[in-house]
């Protein structure tokens, strides 16, 4: 009987591929392996065997599997091959998208099996000679004679590094590495070498790095720190998910450690998950300094060597026993997984937005603990209103901690009215004189300062008063962000750079200026309200130099007023930070999504958290022309409750998330009305398939036209009855009648389910 083998092809189709297996392969063609196979003309594609079946009654030629690229076994495992089977039905995409994600590139190579794109990394190392042995050292030395002075002076450094000196036998490994940085010379060496003296040889040594501190033991947990561990164990016994909903600095992270070192005396492993890279650098020194060698870090930004490492020893017989990773790390091989912890679990950036699979990795978190029989744990000081909703209704189990740390009170919040301010001829610039006030006594007292604005650049735009002419990308519809820094305007969707012109090219006005503020204005105001203060800024423009050591300089007291957007929202812990500016709320208030409000709230109680951890209490100073805006007084009373309460009714009322699932179409193409006609098509297939009050739209986003593309988009609220395979059946409905329609030839259409 011939077996017959469905595979994963790194293609953008919807489907998968069928090929025979050939005899001699039928034994290690199993689900999970690596194969290469023939694709097209005089193509060789990497595939994932997904099945194995013996029966096919296609209508076309079969071609037969070329080899495998796994001698060893499989590389993936078969919890991630039904991951990865929800994950292209749940967010609606294609297989080989999925597998491109979550295999790193160097396990996928397109070529061929001899091609592979990963590299082992060899160490070169130094023995005796074959011509000499260590029992002849004892008795003897050779001779180098008068002029080699500098070749004995080597081969003299070789025996102390080799322990042959103080032993008699080599007891230490030696690096060829050691040897020429002794000697400064190569040909020293190299001569010695071929006088049969020493002789070199390689040993693969792999990039993963190694602990070498000192492993000690995690602090002591508080009563109500105990208190939240115990009730999560316990929930644990009846629930597969739980939130922990902990107010900021409560020591979340402490509770995690305990439950990280009870799965790993239960012979498990952990996955813990943060929503940011630059989190994990904090995180990683924090739990090495308990997990040692037994934890590593994998995201997108380790080189794919690296990864590809990490990767292949997760399959094999001495795996790490702690993952600690952004949401890529979810699609790691794990044996005997046993707890997954999504960390600041409400964060949109646990989502994927491009390329395809569009996933969430909280959502994909808790199907692969479910896969793999294993507990998930959600923390958070402001849940996502679905995770809320889902720990209210009984579906997770909810443990709830509301003291911080050491008994340490949560910061004094206070309001400015930035309008009645400056009606007044009160504030002129960007810092209201009780933000000034506060950060001038916070620096006298040694204490450090945090001021959030979520923009960057130093400027919004540069417009002309005169005409209203604002600059403009010309391939993206969307307005410049200006930085002083070199004069340019930058486009911040496509990364495009100009140059901001002297006079206005419309009306030749004189007069243009700048709209709005970003990061650099308030860098660079600060600096001269507080010349004596060290300041820094951290955000996407200065990360790109390393945010590690801005992150090290904060916390290890070297900067004392640190600058930023998103990035210092998330989950930073700083001892000694007394006050927080927010020196605009209303930008984040007034976002045209259904989730604005509740993004505002998230950002605002977390940036108020990063004051007051340790020491004093700490104090934040909210900037805003609306300050009797509802979300304003809840961050000021600390009120997720009321907050959760006051959201779910408008999220009722409208039929948003948790009342629905939202699939959002976006239609693309370079011909504008074909876009729209386009969008209009689909909007009314969607409309017959789901019914028109459930289809918003087609609107143009936000931001209409990227990289020449014009953009439209249709919003699904999907009934939460509605199953996945249901639900992705009728939405590929509308991916065929397009794909069917040459009138729409050029567009793209493609889903983005529960788009954040």
């Amino acid at each position: 009987m011939e077996l017959y083998a469905d595979i994963i092809l790194p293609v953008p189709l919807n489907q998968l591929f069928t090929y025979r297996v050939p005899a001699t392969l039928e034994h290690t063609v199993l689900p999970g392996t690596r194969v290469y196979v023939p694709f097209g003309k005089g193509r060789r594609l990497t595939g994932l065997v997904m099945g194995i079946h013996e029966n096919h009654s296609a209508q076309h030629t079969i071609r037969d599997i070329i080899g495998i690229l796994d001698d060893n076994g499989p590389s993936v495992l078969h919890h991630q091959l039904r991951l990865m089977q929800w994950m292209w039905e749940y967010c609606i995409c294609s297989p080989g998208d999925v597998m491109k994600a979550a295999l790193p590139a160097g396990l996928r190579p397109d070529s061929s099996a001899t091609e592979h794109m990963y590299k082992p990394k060899f160490c070169t190392f130094v023995r005796l000679g074959k011509n000499l042995s260590e029992h002849i050292l004892s008795q003897e030395m050779p001779s180098f004679g008068k002029t080699a002075v500098r070749q004995q002076e080597l081969f003299g450094r070789f025996l102390e590094l080799s322990g042959i000196k103080e032993y008699g036998t080599q007891t230490r490994p030696v690096t060829k590495r050691a040897m020429t940085d002794f000697c400064k010379s190569a040909s020293v060496f190299r001569t010695l070498e071929e006088n049969g003296y020493i002789e070199t040889y390689e040993v693969e040594t792999g990039r993963l790095p190694e602990f070498k501190g000192r492993v000690c033991q995690p602090s002591t947990l508080s009563p109500a720190q105990q208190k939240a561990l115990e009730s999560i164990q316990k929930t644990f016994l009846s629930k597969k998910v739980c939130l922990l909903h902990g107010v900021t600095s409560c020591g979340k992270t402490e509770i995690y450690i305990q439950l990280i070192q009870e799965q790993i005396r239960l012979g498990k492993q952990v996955l813990y998950l943060l929503p940011e890279i630059a989190l994990t650098t904090q995180m990683e020194h924090r739990l090495q300094r308990v997990f040692g060698n037994d934890m590593c870090v994998y995201h997108s930004r380790c080189s794919d060597n690296i990864r590809v490492e990490v990767w292949n020893r997760q399959t094999g017989d001495n795996p790490y026993k702690l993952v600690l990773g952004a949401r890529s790390a979810v699609m790691l091989p794990f044996r005997n997984l046993g707890l997954v912890i999504v960390d600041e679990e409400h964060e949109p950036s646990f989502k994927q937005e491009d390329p395809a699979p569009r996933y969430h990795g909280r959502n994909t978190a808790i199907m692969l603990a479910s896969i793999c029989g294993a507990k998930t744990l959600l923390g958070s000081a402001t849940p996502a209103l679905e995770s809320y909703a889902n720990a209210l209704s009984g579906k997770y189990g909810l443990v709830t901690v509301t003291e911080r740390y050491m008994g340490m009170q949560l910061p004094q919040i206070n309001i400015v009215d930035t309008a009645d301010l400056r009606r007044r001829k009160y504030m002129n610039g960007l810092f209201s004189p009780q933000l000034i006030e506060n950060i001038s006594m916070a620096l006298d007292k040694k204490r450090q300062v945090i001021l959030f604005h979520n923009r960057r650049g130093y400027a919004g735009t540069v417009e002309c008063p005169d005409c209203g002419w604002v600059q403009k990308c010309d391939c993206c519809d969307v307005s410049l962000t200006f930085h002083k820094n070199g004069n340019t305007a930058t486009c911040h969707y496509c990364g495009r750079n100009y140059h901001v012109p002297a006079v206005c090219p419309e009306c030749v006005g004189k007069k243009l200026r700048n709209i709005g503020f970003g990061t650099e204005r308030i860098e660079e105001e600060a600096a001269a309200l507080f010349p004596q203060a060290r300041i820094a800024r951290l955000d996407l423009d200065s990360a790109k130099n390393g945010y590690e050591s801005i992150l090290e300089n904060f916390q290890e007291g070297r900067t004392d007023i640190l600058i930023g957007t998103q990035m210092v929202s998330k989950g930073l812990d700083f001892d000694n930070v007394g006050i927080v500016g927010i020196l605009q709320a209303d930008s984040i208030m007034s976002y045209p999504d259904f989730r604005a409000t509740e993004r505002a709230f998230q950002l605002m109680a977390q940036v108020a958290g990063r004051a007051g951890r340790k020491g004093m209490q700490g104090k934040v100073i909210i900037q805003t022309r609306q300050p009797d805006a509802p979300v304003i007084d809840m961050v000021r009373n600390n009120d997720y409750t009321g907050f959760y309460h006051n959201q779910m009714e408008e999220r009722n009322a409208f039929g948003y998330p948790p009342y629905s699932r939202i699939v959002t179409a976006i239609i693309k193409g370079r011909d504008a009305d074909k876009v729209v006609k386009a969008s209009e098509a689909i909007r009314d297939r969607l409309a017959d398939l789901f019914g028109y009050s459930r289809v918003l739209g087609p609107d143009s986003p936000p931001v209409s036209k990227v990289q020449y593309l014009f953009i439209r988009r249709i919003i699904i609220k999907i009934p939460l009855e509605l199953t996945v395979d249901k639900s992705r059946s009728m939405l590929n409905k509308a991916t065929s009648f397009l794909s069917d329609n040459h009138d729409f030839n050029g567009i793209t259409l493609y889903f983005d389910a529960d788009p954040q």
